[in-house]
């Protein structure tokens, strides 16, 4: 193992040319400078320097050594920054994890966007999987936060943050026989009609909100069709298969043959998203974050 005490020696004899003008550089005496360089040619065993009248010159084997050196001691000097940058949570990585209808709200986007300006320097790894997947993901560290419609169990040792209440809308064929009422809707309203849903594999939290919002109303919907996700079900529903009851937010993602409807204020339908995390006061990434959602909420 080379000594970085020698590399650095040995570049200021390089660069200077000459070893006392790299004494003074260095702040040493000249006799213990050349007893480094001489050093360090025995535990590489070859000659790195011509001993000239006025100086010293590179042999061949001290050209490619003092490249590396140069590279070497760039890398060592940057190490106490990166070193402080991480412990400041300027640097480093960030996994979030969310599911698919989590992913359409606005608030994902504004909140990576703000992280991103303030911490240009760390890298965020996204995945986008089922609530179940995600918690799994909490507690083996694969990611050091995630977003769920509904909070994790008790017993896992999990930290739920409430970020927001989206409100839920039915989305309904143009020419379906709702779409153009003007009444408010209720939950009761949509028993004797077909429903399309997405599948709860791919979205279970979301799912069986929508579901125990039915039941409380009284009916079990009638589902027609399955969906692998919430945004292929748009086209379910624009196809006049039928009916849906989806997040407010994917009104933006899709308005063609499709109409969107809000409850009866007695009678919403909200599904909320958690932020779900290991409390940890020394991951300060994870801290960066949960500043910003404060901020958004």
């Amino acid at each position: 193992m080379i000594d970085i005490y020698k590399l650095n020696a040995f570049v200021a004899v390089v660069e200077e040319s000459n070893i006392s003008r790299a004494a003074v550089r260095l702040n040493m005496k000249q006799p213990p400078l050349t007893r480094i360089i001489k050093s360090l040619e025995q535990d590489l065993d070859t000659i790195l320097l011509k001993r000239l009248p006025r100086g010293v010159e590179m042999t061949e084997a001290g050209k490619a050594l003092y490249q590396e050196a140069q590279s070497i001691l760039a890398h060592a000097q940057a190490i106490p920054k990166r070193v402080h940058n991480i412990a400041q949570g300027l640097e480093g990585q960030l996994n979030i994890g969310f599911t698919n209808s989590v992913s359409l709200h606005s608030f994902l986007p504004m909140l990576l966007r703000n992280f991103r300006e303030r911490f240009p320097a760390v890298s965020i790894q996204l995945e986008e999987d089922g609530s179940s997947a995600l918690i799994d993901s909490i507690i083996n560290g694969k990611n050091d936060i995630v977003f769920l419609r509904k909070p994790a169990p008790i017993g896992f040792e999990l930290t739920n943050l409430h970020v927001l209440d989206e409100p839920l809308v039915v989305a309904l064929p143009n020419n379906h026989p709702l779409a153009n009422d003007q009444s408010a809707i209720k939950l009761t309203d949509l028993e004797s009609y077909d429903f399309v849903l997405y599948r709860r594999l791919a979205g279970q939290d979301l799912f069986d909100n929508i579901m125990a919002s039915c039941y409380q109303a009284g009916f079990s919907p009638r589902i027609v069709q399955e969906a692998p996700r919430l945004t292929s079900s748009l086209n379910l529903i624009a196809a006049g298969i039928g009916l849906s009851i989806v997040p407010k937010a994917i009104e933006d993602f899709w308005n063609k043959q499709i109409v969107y409807r809000p409850f009866s204020p007695d009678t919403p339908c909200i599904a909320p998203i958690f932020a779900v995390y290991k409390a940890d006061q020394n991951h300060i990434r994870l801290q960066h974050v949960l500043q910003l959602l404060q901020h958004l909420k």
